[in-house]
């Protein structure tokens, strides 16, 4: 898949170099639960979203520096962060 715009005509994922609590997370998870592609907001490179089915967990990976969020839920009870970098373990947001 070829993406058209250049690095530097890319709008970030959101401002600041990590995506890591679920404040940040989760706009970007809706942009891409809508189909829009994400960027990095470290590189500006597109990330892919890995997904545990076993643990029923997702994260973000940068394709290109491998910049990533921490493992995360998703459901109807909102966002959770799993853990794994010490940051808003146990953090939530609901969709209502």
């Amino acid at each position: 898949m070829e993406v058209d715009s250049k690095p530097s005509e890319r709008s970030p994922a959101r401002p600041g170099k990590e995506l890591r609590t679920v404040a940040e997370i989760a706009p970007v998870w809706d942009r891409f639960r809508e189909g829009e592609v994400v960027f990095c907001p470290r590189d500006q490179g597109p990330m892919a979203l890995a997904v545990d089915a076993a643990a029923g967990a997702y994260r973000f990976v940068c394709t290109c520096c491998g910049n990533a969020t921490p493992w995360f839920e998703s459901g109807a009870g909102g966002m959770r962060i799993r853990g794994g970098f010490g940051y808003g373990a146990g953090s939530q947001v609901s969709e209502d």
